[in-house]
């Protein structure tokens, strides 16, 4: 599998976590019965795709740049990066021992990220300028490479629609590992012995 397609496939990914984020803040404002099934559902696998979402994130940074084109890490990514990775293991660690206190050290970490992504975002769309420091490293503001869009060969920014980038990524992950994680616990949680601590 090519590097491009391999960021298309990443790219599907987050659009997918954006999906779900989207299906879990609207069945936690619908009262709808349907829709508190499914919040019923995911909350018993609140960890477990918590986990899943920082660590395929995680590998597909890691391997992007280390085995991919070897995409250099930007200023910002690194520290997208720093939360991610962190997130990564706290929530293996709550996953294998089913410690739903877990949202107490994930969701400030996860939280920051994600303010991190938008600022990173904003960085790339050209709402905010790009500082010196990213400038004369590797520029934050110009991705390698875009996913359903192309880069403006006149600005070097995503242009098109969705234009998904390595940050829409870590975006979309971070919102997901939030919206997981803060489901709210269901009324009958504590029947099979797991741990209902909020």
């Amino acid at each position: 599998m090519t590097v491009t397609a391999l960021h298309d496939f990443f790219a599907v990914l987050a659009i997918v976590a954006a999906a779900g984020v989207v299906l879990l803040v609207l069945a936690r404002f619908i009262p709808a019965v349907p829709a508190v099934r499914f919040s019923d559902a995911i909350w018993k696998l609140q960890l477990p795709l918590a986990a899943l979402v920082a660590t395929t994130a995680s590998l597909g940074s890691l391997y992007m740049s280390e085995y991919g084109n070897y995409w250099q890490p930007c200023r910002f990514c690194w520290f997208q990066r720093i939360f991610m990775y962190s997130c990564a293991v706290i929530l293996i660690v709550a996953s294998i021992r089913r410690d739903r206190g877990v949202k107490w050290y994930a969701v400030p970490l996860a939280t920051i990220g994600l303010l991190v992504s938008l600022w990173h975002n904003l960085l790339e769309r050209g709402f905010v300028e790009e500082s010196k420091e990213c400038i004369a490293a590797v520029p934050c503001a110009n991705p390698y490479y875009v996913s359903f869009g192309h880069i403006d060969p006149n600005t070097l920014r995503p242009a098109g629609f969705p234009s998904i980038t390595l940050a829409v990524m870590a975006f979309c992950a971070f919102a997901a590992i939030l919206a997981l994680l803060l489901l709210p616990e269901p009324l009958e949680a504590g029947e099979n012995g797991e741990s209902s601590a909020s």
